[in-house]
């Protein structure tokens, strides 16, 4: 419905409808804002491969951190009381 009655493509019609599902009233809100001129925000729009390297060195970051964090209390490394 949305590929037909806003002349989306495909890619941008998921990404709108999964932002609608995640959280309507944000969704609903963007979409207001988009008509009276505002930002628009691409839904659809695939991430750059810069934004996924930094996404993933910060998942390594995090991941490293909670295991030393849990494997140093388990240890005794870390005392928890």
């Amino acid at each position: 419905k949305m590929m037909a009655t806003e002349g989306w493509d495909k890619q941008e019609a998921m990404g709108n409808f999964d932002a609608y599902l995640e959280n309507p009233n944000d969704w609903a809100f963007q979409k207001i804002e988009e008509k009276k001129g505002g930002f628009k925000r691409e839904y659809g729009k695939m991430p750059s491969t810069k934004q996924l390297g930094l996404n993933a060195v910060w998942s390594c970051v995090v991941v490293w951190f909670f295991y030393d964090l849990i494997t140093g209390v388990a240890s005794g490394k870390y005392p928890f009381e």
